[in-house]
C-alpha cells in the first residue's frame, strides 16, 4: 500500500534524504517536508542529506542556508557525491591514466570556470581539446549553458571522447533532475549513453555503497534503524538496498513520477508496483511525499 506520508511509518534512528524529489519540488524546497526533517532532528533522530549533486558538500551547505535548511536544526550532515569524488581525487584514487581532463559539459553550475571544483587543488588540470586529454569529465550536460530535455546534441561530442578512447568520469550518476518543472538530461544519462558507445564510465554517487558506508561511518547501531529517503529507483533505492538498509521511495514530483508519465501511466499502486518489478531496486515503503502537504518555498539564491 502506498503511505500517504512519512508520518504513517516505523520510526527509525538514521534518515539519509535525496534531496530533489524529497524536500525539493519544481518551485523550490517543500516547507512541510523541511519541517519534517527539523521534527526528526528536535527528537534527536540522525538526519543526513545524501545528495549526487557534484558540488562540495560546504557549497551545498551554503546553498540550502539561502533556501532557508540550516544544519542543526534541519539535518546534521551533507554529503554530495561530489565531496566523495573530491576525497577520492585528493586521496589520487581515481583509476585513470594521467592527468590531464576534458570537461564535457559545463564544469560548474552557472559558473564559467573551465576547471570542475571536485579537481580544485589536486593533480589534475584541464585541457581545451579532446585530442590533448588523457580522460574525459562528464560535467553538467548543457549546451551553452542551457540545460536540454533530450540527448541528441550531446551525441557528436561524445563519439569524439569515445574515438579518442578516453575514460568518463561522471560524478553525478542521476539521469535526469527536476529543473523548474521539467526534467532535464543529467550526468547520469550522459554515462549511461557513453557506456553504452562502448566507453569507459567511472562513477562516483549513489547507488554506489561507498557513500552509504562513508556517511555511516559513525553510526554504530543496527543497520535496520537505518532509512533511506529518496524519489529515484536506480539510485537512492538500489543503493540502500546494497548497503543493508531500508528505503523508502517518494513519488510526488520525482523521478518515479516522471518514468511513469513517460510511460503515458499515472501513479497507482499498479503502475508502481510494475515500474518496481521491472527494475532490480526494491523499497521497503512507498510514500506519496515526506509530509502531508507539498507546498513550496521558493529558493532566494
Amino acid at each position: 500500500m502506498i503511505k500517504s506520508s512519512l508520518k504513517y511509518l516505523p520510526e527509525f534512528d538514521v534518515y539519509l534524504v535525496d534531496a530533489y524529489g524529497p524536500f525539493i519540488g519544481k518551485n523550490g524546497v517543500l516547507k512541510s517536508a523541511i519541517a519534517v526533517m527539523a521534527e526528526l532532528v528536535a527528537k534527536g533522530k540522525q538526519v543526513h542529506v545524501l545528495s549526487n549533486g557534484t558540488n562540495l558538500s560546504t557549497t551545498a551547505m551554503d546553498s540550502y542556508a539561502r533556501k532557508g535548511l540550516f544544519k542543526g536544526k534541519h539535518y546534521n550532515t551533507i554529503l554530495t557525491s561530489g565531496q566523495f569524488a573530491y576525497e577520492e581525487i585528493q586521496s589520487q584514487k581515481l583509476p585513470v591514466t594521467g592527468y590531464k581532463l576534458y570537461c564535457f559539459g559545463t564544469a560548474n553550475f552557472k559558473k564559467p570556470e573551465k576547471l570542475p571544483a571536485i579537481f580544485n587543488d589536486s593533480v589534475y588540470s584541464v585541457v581545451d581539446t579532446i585530442e590533448d586529454a588523457d580522460f574525459a569529465y562528464c560535467g553538467i550536460p548543457q549546451i551553452n549553458g542551457e540545460d536540454r530535455l533530450e540527448v541528441d546534441e550531446f551525441l557528436p561530442e561524445l563519439q569524439r571522447i569515445k574515438k579518442a578512447g578516453l575514460t568518463l568520469v561522471c560524478a553525478n550518476p542521476d539521469l535526469r533532475v527536476n529543473e523548474g518543472g521539467q526534467f532535464v538530461v543529467r550526468q547520469g544519462t550522459i554515462a549511461q549513453i557513453y557506456e553504452e558507445m562502448g566507453g569507459n564510465v567511472v562513477r562516483y554517487g549513489k547507488p554506489d555503497v561507498g557513500v552509504f558506508e562513508r556517511v555511516l561511518q559513525d553510526y554504530k547501531g543496527s543497520r535496520e534503524k537505518v532509512l533511506m529517503i529518496g524519489d529515484t529507483l536506480g539510485t537512492d533505492i538500489l543503493g540502500a538496498n546494497r548497503a543493508g538498509i531500508k528505503s523508502c521511495l517518494v513519488l510526488d514530483g520525482g523521478v518515479t513520477e516522471y518514468t511513469l508519465q513517460q510511460q503515458g501511466r499515472s501513479v497507482s499502486e499498479e503502475s508502481v508496483k510494475d515500474l518496481i518489478l521491472s527494475q532490480e531496486a526494491r523499497p521497503d515503503f512507498i510514500c506519496r511525499r515526506m509530509s502531508e502537504n507539498n507546498d513550496c518555498l521558493k529558493s532566494v539564491a
